[in-house]
């Protein structure tokens, strides 16, 4: 049924419950062209515990937009999560495959300084342009997400366009000013249906950000996942974040069972790679490879038990009896490496 996205404000296909079971706890399930597709509670009025202007712009350069894409984002707990990934990783296709959505990861997300927007922006727009100095253009509060324009007011409870093309003014004439995009504005006044395009000095700036990255936060975790590794996963996880940085799992990431491009991407934008080979997992090997031949820094993991590959041995592991001593090792690690 077609009604309006309750983030975005955006025209959306909605329905009751959950993609997976009957849900009598009024859950909807929304399908919308800005946000993709998530799941959340009525109920419990769970978007209220975002940052609603954030949120859309998470979900926009985050969301499951693609068609056939099974991943959607859920509010609902992480081990609901876990039990359904399982479910899809084995076969069971036909209920998709969530991804655990929370306040903390959004803000973790969300770029701090106006550096770290500008990198965003110029990165998202070279990544949607369909030929290299194309134009991309959208209409309304996607095109206000993509340049992290803030559309709520009242602590995110009343939705306003007032104001919003001053907003979206002020950061596109910086980028303007800097030469890294033309548009198609002539008047200096943005509006949301404004063409942009990345300058050579604009893809110049992308490809320095590939390499290096060197104000990204974001870090890949290459591992074995599954019940048995779900310790393990979230004390990696608290290890990164502890020291600063935004995990990356590669599991919410591929819909795949083979490494695809969305997954390379990730290593290449990563600040830094970290990697446990406690299971021998050859896809951690590759993404180890890969990293390293990209120029990046990797972090060794690996149970105190298990014998490492000859070829990796002599490099400065983190060696792990138990997953409880991981995280404070682990950040420190990154502390002292890191720049």
């Amino acid at each position: 049924m077609m009604k309006i996205c309750p983030l975005c404000r955006t025209e959306a296909e909605l329905s009751d419950g959950s993609p997976l079971e009957e849900d009598k706890t009024g859950r909807e399930f929304v399908q919308c062209p800005v946000c993709g597709r998530y799941d959340y509670s009525k109920e419990w009025n769970e978007l209220e515990k975002f940052n609603k202007d954030h949120l859309m712009s998470y979900l926009v350069y985050n969301g499951i937009h693609k068609a056939g894409d099974c991943r959607y984002y859920t509010t609902k707990s992480k081990e609901w999560c876990d039990k359904w990934r399982e479910e899809f990783d084995h076969g069971n296709i036909d209920h998709g495959r969530p991804i655990h959505l929370t306040p903390e990861l959004v803000e973790n997300w969300y770029p701090k300084t106006i550096a770290e927007r500008v990198d965003r922006i110029l990165k998202y727009i070279a990544d949607n342009a369909p030929h290299m100095g194309s134009f991309i253009q959208y209409n309304g509060t996607r095109m206000y997400s993509v340049l992290f324009v803030e559309l709520y007011e009242d602590y995110g409870k009343k939705f306003s366009l007032d104001g919003v093309e001053d907003q979206a003014s002020f950061i596109v004439n910086y980028l303007l000013a800097e030469g890294y995009i033309r548009t198609d504005v002539y008047d200096g006044n943005f509006r949301p249906y404004t063409c942009i395009a990345l300058t050579p000095k604009g893809y110049s700036r992308v490809e320095e950000l590939e390499r290096s990255n060197s104000k990204g936060r974001e870090v890949l975790v290459a591992m074995k996942f599954g019940e048995d590794t779900n310790c393990l996963r979230a004390a990696i996880k608290k290890g990164i974040a502890d020291a600063g940085y935004i995990p990356i799992l590669i599991d919410e990431v591929q819909h795949n069972d083979f490494i695809t491009p969305e997954l390379l991407s990730h290593i290449r934008n990563s600040k830094f790679v970290v990697v446990d080979l406690t299971h021998q997992n050859n896809g951690a090997y590759f993404e180890e490879g890969y990293a390293m031949g990209y120029g990046k820094q990797v972090i060794q993991l690996c149970r105190a038990d298990v014998t490492l590959h000859f070829d990796i041995a002599q490099k400065n592991t983190i060696i792990w009896k138990t997953e409880d001593e991981i995280p404070e090792r682990l950040k420190n690690r990154i502390l002292a490496t890191i720049d």
